[in-house]
């Protein structure tokens, strides 16, 4: 199954620019990858192709996005769904220019290749699991959907389906949605009756022989050790560039901030 995908940016940099060069050569035909530029906090980046207009695609949650000053803090479905819908694929992927890989990108996108999950991101777990998650604060569903179904993710790389990029704008066409995507997008796929995946860290979404196969990140025991793929640390160097500070092979980490400013807790939700 060939997927399309995105490689999303707010700096456009030489090193940046070759580690998505990395990207496309190493995922060879599995997946075929689109640079896309977001210039400010709101959603209209630079896109080789068409899509459609946010505010139409997502008018509950562009009005407030715009209330709230642009994406960053929890909104970047607003700029996220509408380009992907944009792509001609039954699944495509978002890739946030600060994920890496310790090894060679076609070997991962080869495992989900024949996978049929409607959502395949990160840290995926119900509310119960990790009920410390800040987010969960400002979260808010329609009445029909009970809190032991809320769910959190982190998609710095994510995979969705067409059909859950049908199925989100009809969802949050409801006003009674309220909060981070990281809790919308997994709560409205798994409501709708789709298939939500881990890919491949620890909790209730990851299928039996995937723990810990693909990143190590926070679970439902906290925050491990040998953390890769989080908010924290931060890696000065891509893995092309220097492979010896990545510890554990195979695996994915986050963040990678290769000459970029690192957002703090005080300044992380000034990010697109």
């Amino acid at each position: 199954m060939t997927a399309a995908g995105i490689f999303l940016t707010h700096h456009d940099t030489p090193r940046i620019r070759r580690h998505f060069e990395r990207l496309v050569d190493e995922s060879g035909s599995s997946v075929t990858w689109h640079l896309v530029v977001s210039h400010d906090a709101f959603p209209r980046p630079e896109t080789p192709f068409a899509y459609d207009d946010p505010a139409e695609v997502l008018p509950q949650r562009y009005r407030a996005m715009e209330e709230h000053g642009g994406v960053q803090g929890g909104y970047l479905d607003t700029l996220v769904v509408p380009v992907l819908r944009g792509l001609d694929s039954d699944h495509v992927w978002l890739f946030e220019y600060d994920v890496d890989l310790a090894g060679r990108w076609g070997d991962l996108f080869a495992r989900f290749a024949d996978s049929e999950a409607d959502l395949l991101t990160t840290t995926v777990m119900y509310r119960h699991e990790q009920p410390r998650w800040l987010p969960w604060r400002a979260a808010r569903a329609p009445g029909d959907v009970p809190e032991e179904q809320w769910v959190r993710s982190f998609n710095p790389l994510m995979r969705v389906s067409r059909r859950l990029l049908e199925a989100y704008p009809a969802a949050m066409a409801d006003p009674a949605w309220r909060g981070h995507y990281e809790f919308t997008l997994p709560t409205v796929a798994l409501h709708a009756g789709l298939v939500v995946e881990d890919l491949g860290g620890e909790g209730s979404f990851v299928p039996a022989g995937r723990e810990r196969s693909v990143y190590v990140g926070k679970s439902p025991a906290g925050r491990p050790a040998d953390l890769t793929f989080g908010f924290r640390p931060v890696r000065a160097d891509y893995f092309h560039e220097r492979p010896e500070a990545f510890e554990q092979p195979g695996m994915l980490y986050h963040p990678v901030k290769p000459g970029v400013p690192t957002w703090t807790r005080e300044t992380r939700n000034l990010r697109p």
